[in-house]
């Protein structure tokens, strides 16, 4: 194929002697090119040179109107940066200078007059290989090129898909959180109305299976309400010292009737140098919330739920442990997905509270680490940056 492409190749041959031009289309003819044009007068080497735009020019330096120096000097600016274009010098001029200034100007080799037909040859033939490949390489980078626009426009479609679809989930998790408030209200004030006056055993525990549903529900409405509030910009973080005291007697009193049925022990390891958290009070009520309540939930009856709050290389450190069954390990591997797996150990029945705390976390710049404990059990620690110490 190369070999083909070679003979079909584009060359000008400007010399202002035309026994050389014979001499040169006679050994073409015989090699096989056939797509040769030449010109005696070096006044037309720039109008020809645009018009057939040559694979190879062979290029006289000594001539009258233009020398060979100045045409190369013309071309250059016309040829295009990084482009390649082979000119083979003939000269009877064979000294270092000549050959040195004929380089800065662009040749890429020599031919010294006479001709030997064998050298000619074969510096035609090496230098039209060159073009050839480095028309190769041209080519497959505008490819390339073109493959990496295609690409980056298929990116930028399917990110745009990603956040239609983004805000779709947002839209949904808003729509449905309000829409079942109301109705979640009522279920709940006539479950408590309704329980003290069913006498059945077995009626009662089906209205417990409601009121849990129903109290299910209206986390899963309350836990929604404040991620599409921290996805879509809308919650601001309020920062202030918040006293670690408070946040610990809110949830403990939120939670006061399931610690008792469970018979847990909520224990508090707290630095006494640390009274406070820089944070937002509202957000941080909701973290010390749900990862007690889920502790409480999953460790076993009568056992210890350990709340531990120290300083860490700037950073205070709150971290929430149990003894449960711990994380599932498909958990670990993405804990912080809308609607994860309904059997994870963080909230099993919505998928949404690390998320959320999640959310919560990013918004403070601080992190939250998540893992299994042995030989059972399971930690999530809250690391937040506590810039009063900097």
């Amino acid at each position: 194929m190369i070999n083909a492409d070679l003979k079909n190749a584009k060359i000008l041959i400007v010399d202002d002697q035309n026994s050389n031009i014979d001499i040169l289309e006679s050994l073409l003819e015989d090699l096989g090119y056939t797509n040769y044009t030449s010109t005696n007068d070096s006044r037309q080497a720039i109008n020809l040179f645009q018009s057939i735009k040559p694979d190879l020019i062979l290029l006289d330096l000594m001539m009258p109107h233009l020398n060979g120096f100045e045409i190369m000097k013309l071309l250059n600016s016309l040829i295009l940066p990084n482009s390649y274009l082979p000119i083979l010098v003939l000269t009877a001029d064979i000294t270092p200078e000549a050959k040195q200034r004929a380089l800065s100007e662009g040749a890429k080799d020599f031919l010294s007059k006479p001709f030997e037909l064998y050298e000619v040859t074969l510096r035609i033939k090496n230098l039209l290989e060159t073009s050839y490949l480095y028309q190769l390489i041209e080519n497959h980078n505008i490819i390339l090129e073109e493959r990496i626009k295609e690409r980056t426009i298929d990116l930028e479609n399917a990110n745009k898909e990603l956040m239609v679809l983004d805000q779709a989930k947002v839209d949904f998790l808003n729509l449905i959180s309000h829409e079942i408030r109301t109705p979640l209200n009522g279920i709940l004030g006539f479950t408590e109305i309704l329980k003290p006056l069913i006498e059945s055993a077995e009626i009662l525990k089906y209205m417990n299976y409601i009121e849990v549903s129903a109290i299910r529900l209206e986390k899963f409405s309350y836990q929604a309400l404040h991620i599409t509030a921290l996805l879509t910009g809308n919650r601001t973080l309020h920062l202030q010292e918040v006293h670690i005291q408070e946040l610990i007697n809110n949830t403990l009193l939120q939670l006061h009737d399931k610690v008792q049925e469970k018979g847990i022990t909520i224990l508090l390891q707290k630095d006494p140098s640390l009274e406070t958290i820089p944070g937002d009070a509202e957000l941080l009520q909701i973290c010390f919330d749900n990862l007690t309540d889920n502790a409480v939930n999953f460790s076993p009856d009568n056992d210890t739920v350990i709340i531990k709050i120290f300083p860490e290389n700037q950073s205070i450190i709150c971290e929430f442990i149990d003894n449960g069954s711990g994380f599932l390990s498909e958990v670990l591997v993405k804990p912080y997905v809308l609607f994860a797996v309904g059997n994870q150990h963080i909230d099993k029945n919505t998928g949404l509270n690390l998320a959320l705390i999640k959310l919560i976390i990013d918004l403070h710049k601080g992190q939250i680490e998540v893992r299994n404990t042995k030989p059972n059990g399971a930690s999530v620690r809250l690391v937040f940056n506590d810039s009063r110490n900097k």
